[in-house]
């Protein structure tokens, strides 16, 4: 027998499998630690990818909503979500103008303590933080439809923000090919029957594993937030999971 240890949740979990059942362990490279964190999360949001640097995105006394990942979702929020509120206000936005909206997408919603976890007490005392509940119709506005068919409701609190900067995490999504990007606004921050529509595609032998380009779930989703990026600004901060 052959024992693994797993971190789960708060804790870990423990198992053993005969060795004749396993094909091989596959394990991925490991990388070093950011020796100087807040350096290299101001590098990002001033050297980022395909965008101007936020400077130029961001102007004194606008309204920037944040989305942040659930709990069930790793990025290391808690982390980086403190430099970029400091930088915000540096760059002229205060804290009453800037809020969190949480990427349920259809999960439970999230306990205070829980929020407070996931940014940091810090953020969490100066923030406003909500809930995006995909039950709540009237929390969400209408975008338009994608050539799948999916109507594209997406939260009002991210609505009416003048700038919206999505975070979470870059990892391999079963059916969506990748987790990340414009899954941080759909399913993310979308109502459930924007979600039902968009997910119901993961029935195409095309929807897989590491598969963007031609994947109808990752290109509804992509089609969906250009519908609401017609309207909206966005900037995108992710962290990629090893």
């Amino acid at each position: 027998m052959t024992d693994y240890k797993y971190k789960y949740g708060h804790g870990y979990k423990e198992f053993s499998l005969p060795e004749e059942h396993v094909l091989g362990e596959l394990k991925m490279k490991q990388m070093p630690p950011l020796e100087n964190l807040k350096a290299a999360v101001l590098d990002a949001l001033y050297h980022p990818i395909a965008s101007a640097p936020i400077d130029e995105l961001v102007q004194p006394g606008m309204k920037i909503a944040f989305i942040c990942n659930d709990s069930t979702r790793v990025a290391n929020t808690h982390s980086f979500m403190p430099i970029l509120v400091n930088e915000m206000n540096k760059l002229g936005v205060k804290d009453e103008n800037m809020h969190i909206v949480f990427a349920l997408g259809t999960h439970r919603c999230m306990t205070h303590d829980e929020m407070v976890e996931q940014v940091g007490e810090d953020v969490a005392k100066r923030l406003k933080m909500y809930n995006s509940d995909c039950h709540v119709q009237d929390d969400f506005e209408y975008f338009g439809e994608t050539e799948h068919g999916t109507p594209v409701w997406l939260n009002k609190h991210v609505c009416d923000a003048d700038l919206v900067i999505l975070t979470g995490t870059v990892v391999y999504h079963f059916f969506s090919g990748f987790g990340g990007g414009r899954k941080a606004v759909l399913p993310g921050v979308a109502a459930m029957e924007t979600v039902r529509k968009n997910h119901s595609l993961m029935m195409s032998p095309e929807a897989k594993l590491g598969k963007l380009h031609g994947n109808p779930v990752y290109d509804d989703q992509v089609e969906g937030v250009r519908l609401f990026a017609k309207e909206h600004k966005m900037f995108l901060f992710h962290s990629i999971l090893d």
